[in-house]
């Protein structure tokens, strides 16, 4: 293949590289050879999946949710996972197909489909499931219904790096829990689904979205059945804004305590208190 003449075939019909810089050949690059793309999240994320994942990179099924240019998946994938990419809008979707392909990745795969369609039954089960930049995308109900689908296909870990909301302003029950946030406007009420769809950074059709706060993010992730909730300092990202974090949720037996009064296990508080208070 001439990788630099359909590179620029793809460039001219879908739009040039925003974020993920990959090496295709020796002098040759989907954006620049020198440090272009968010290299500084990518080293994160992969040492995030190393570190928790409980098995050596090739033996890990992984899939990256909104994957757009396919950077976390196709990273993965070139360690020896078998990486499944999904992203709903065709153009970015169109430049990763491009590197898998000059790439020679088999243990690849990109669907065009919304993240909302996720399931077991299509998609299957994984060891490990990044959802990178999109949950402060979807609103309510579809977050909650959202984040059961990811308690779903998950059999060992969730990467979870989004905003979240720094104050308690709105709530909405769910399966009769209460769960606080905010509201955040992703396109003008006068815009239509095909330039709501354009808009790379934003949602691909709902107007608002609903921003979790730590404590209710933390709590919906255990009721959707992840055991332990962490969040990652370290790879560092030091430009990162205090309203968005990368968390670690894994799946896991959970354990009962044994050397205290037997009525403890009842009693201790399994989630964080939701209050309606700057947090």
């Amino acid at each position: 293949m001439d990788i630099e003449r359909k590179k620029k075939e793809i460039i001219e019909k879908h739009g040039a590289w925003a974020a993920s810089n990959i090496r295709l050949g020796e002098n040759s690059f989907t954006i620049s050879n020198k440090l272009a793309g968010d290299e500084i999240k990518l080293r994160r994320i992969l040492q995030i999946v190393a570190d928790n994942a409980g098995k050596p990179l090739k033996d890990l099924r992984i899939l990256d949710l909104a994957c757009q240019e396919g950077w976390y998946a196709i990273e993965l994938a070139r360690h020896g996972a078998k990486a499944v990419g999904i992203e709903i809008r065709e153009p970015t979707l169109e430049r990763a197909r491009f590197v898998k392909e000059v790439l020679n990745l088999n243990n690849l795969e990109f669907h065009q489909d919304d993240v909302r369609n996720l399931s077991a039954e299509k998609y299957g089960k994984f060891d490990a499931v990044l959802c990178l930049g999109i949950l402060y995308h979807l609103d309510a109900p579809d977050i909650f219904q959202f984040m059961e689908k990811i308690g779903e296909v998950c059999e060992g870990i969730a990467i979870i790096d989004t905003h979240v909301s720094l104050a308690a302003r709105k709530s909405h029950i769910y399966k009769g829990k209460k769960y606080w946030g905010k509201n955040y406007r992703e396109h003008l009420p006068f815009t239509n689904l095909k330039q709501r769809a354009k808009a790379l950074c934003a949602s691909i059709d709902n107007p608002n979205s609903f921003w979790f706060p730590r404590r209710s993010l933390c709590n919906i992730l255990a009721n959707v059945g992840f055991s332990s909730v962490y969040e990652c300092f370290n790879p560092p990202e030091p430009d990162k804004p205090k309203d968005r974090i990368t968390i670690v949720a894994k799946k896991g037996e959970r354990q009962k305590l044994m050397t205290t009064v037997p009525r403890a296990n009842e009693i201790l508080p399994r989630e964080w208190p939701e209050k309606r208070r700057i947090i």
